[in-house]
């Protein structure tokens, strides 16, 4: 019998080594190799069903592969088609240093896309001191209209740019706002005591602030990336409105004025309309070189994918197509595509809340930097000064409010936009009740003052973030008119408070109000107002689509 130990051949290499399986054994044929006399009919190892019938000669052989080719391959050496012309484009990821100073210098052109408008916005705010009273002698009358007509400008120019929001591109209302601006300043710089001359010019400078607000204001959120807008939108509206302000106190304050003034004397009018030509011939230069229109818009309107990513790519330095380029250019199409879900009925009503709080916290600016405050600072000063002049009080009372508006713009992506606003909501409350409490107290004059400075200074940091809230709040098809909207209410305040009359009790008055004012408006944004630091558009906007918003 046979013993099955003996089927198998032993394995190869060590002794103890288990059975080969799976591979070819020594002595045995190996699968798909025709061996002569291996696997033929009648080989000893051949199927018993061939071992019948064998005849002794081997069959033919079987070719199993191909006929090898050593040649050359056919249609060698004919001409080739030539390659199709695929250019796909170059990307390159670029790292960049976390320090704010690269952060800073790589994001440069965003802030000189839009900082033609600023220096607008500075024209605009020596406007505003001038309107408020803070000018030199003018040897002419005026009345409340020629107070209040810098605002009526303003509020004109806004309802302008609500009918030509996304029609006509920015940089050409930004070169015709510059062309107003400069001819309302060689105006005053060339008249001597005209007050109709003052007046046309002072419209014109209006109708050119409120032209460039809202489009400008829109275009900052639109091309500075989430960690830059806070910055960006602060340091061009807030911040050179506040400058103005510092500028036309500065010089009207420290200008010698003689008792006895030549016709042909310069004055500080005239001044002023210098300073207005220089700011916008540098607007016009500027907003010319270096304007960059919206990606945003550009995909909206004539779907131009291409020219939105130009526009990006010249927004941020080295002026190359990188990873973060087309990551921009996805994030806005997913914008885009949020807001063009919106019907229009439905943007009006999600962006309605927003420009309720945010007409608020405007009014509130209006009513810090008004003629009734001025007026407390003359009355503080002038009779009681203590061994400090008007003038140094002045220059104090304009320093304190750009400071308070530099400090908060350059807090705005690490503090965020809510904390600080808080912070000077709540100490102006407070201090505008100690004002008014200390109105009749002539003894505590001087302490008055100084209280009025620090008031300025919280003010300036209270009301900072509401340019980078209003650049990123309401829905993209509303966004202009609603920002054009939001303007149009605060010069709404500064007109009403120009018309009242001040006195005595009523200046009191007017802070006890004022306080509570900024109490309740404490309690608004601590409830209502999201925090968007470093939020996208579209982040952000969701956040303004609720009504109670109490996170930090």
């Amino acid at each position: 019998m046979r013993n099955d130990k003996f089927a198998q051949p032993p394995p190869m290499g060590f002794a103890s080594a288990p059975p080969q399986q799976g591979y070819p054994q020594p002595g045995f044929p190996q699968p798909g190799y025709n061996h002569p006399g291996y696997n033929q009919p009648g080989h000893p190892w051949s199927p018993p069903s061939q071992q019948s019938g064998f005849s002794g000669y081997p069959p033919p052989p079987q070719h199993g592969y191909p006929p090898q080719f050593y040649g050359a391959p056919p249609g060698y050496g004919a001409p080739q088609p030539p390659p199709p012309m695929h250019l796909p484009q170059q990307t390159t990821t670029v790292v960049v240093n976390g320090g704010w100073y690269s952060r800073t210098q790589k994001n440069k052109p965003q802030s000189n896309a839009v900082g033609a408008a600023g220096l607008i916005f500075v024209s605009g705010g020596m406007n505003i001191a001038w309107s408020i009273g803070f000018h030199g002698p003018l040897y002419y009358r005026i009345n409340d209209l020629d107070c209040a007509a810098w605002f009526i400008g303003g509020i004109i120019g806004a309802l302008l740019s609500c009918f030509l929001a996304n029609k006509i591109a920015k940089k050409y209302v930004l070169i015709f706002s510059s062309i107003l601006v400069m001819i309302g300043g060689i105006v005053i710089a060339s008249t001597r005591y005209n007050s109709h001359a003052r007046l046309a010019a002072t419209y014109m400078d209006g109708i050119a602030n409120g032209l460039v607000f809202a489009p400008f204001m829109a275009l900052a959120g639109e091309v500075s990336v989430p960690y830059m807008r806070g910055l960006v939108a602060a340091s061009i509206e807030q911040m050179c409105f506040g400058l103005g302000i510092f500028l036309q106190i500065v010089y009207t304050t420290s200008w010698n004025y003689s008792s006895y003034p030549s016709y042909n004397s310069f004055s500080s009018e005239n001044m002023k309309g210098v300073l207005s030509t220089i700011y916008g011939l540098l607007a016009l230069v500027i907003g010319s070189l270096l304007c960059i229109e919206s990606p945003v818009i550009m995909l909206a309107k004539n779907n131009d994918e291409q020219g939105a990513i130009d526009a990006l790519r010249r927004l941020q330095r080295p002026y190359t197509l990188t990873n973060e380029t087309y990551e921009q250019l996805a994030e806005h199409k997913k914008y885009l595509a949020q807001n063009e879900a919106l019907s229009t009925g439905q943007s009006i009503g999600q962006a309605l809340p927003t420009l309720v709080k945010l007409v608020f916290l405007r009014g509130l600016n209006a009513m810090s930097i008004s003629s009734f405050v001025r007026l407390t600072l003359v009355y503080s000063s002038g009779y009681y000064g203590y061994g400090l002049s008007y003038w140094c009080w002045a220059i104090g009372f304009g320093i304190c409010r750009w400071m308070g508006n530099f400090v908060a713009t350059f807090c705005m992506e690490s503090a965020g936009r809510k904390k600080p606003t808080l912070l000077g909501l709540i100490v102006c409350g407070v201090l505008a009740f100690v004002i008014a409490a200390q109105y009749n107290i002539i003894t505590y004059d001087t302490g008055n003052v100084i209280m009025l400075l620090v008031f300025q200074l919280f003010a300036g940091v209270a009301f900072t973030a509401t340019s980078p809230y209003l650049s990123e709040a309401y829905p993209l098809a509303v966004k202009q008119p609603f920002i054009a909207l939001t303007f149009i209410g605060e010069m709404l305040v500064f007109i009403v408070l120009t018309l009242i009359t001040w006195s005595h009790s009523g200046g009191a008055n007017y802070f006890y109000a004022m306080g509570g004012l900024y109490f309740f408006g404490f309690v608004i944004v601590a409830l209502c107002l999201p925090e968007t630091r470093r939020k996208t558009l579209r982040g952000a906007q969701d956040m303004f689509s609720t009504f109670i918003s109490r996170g930090f």
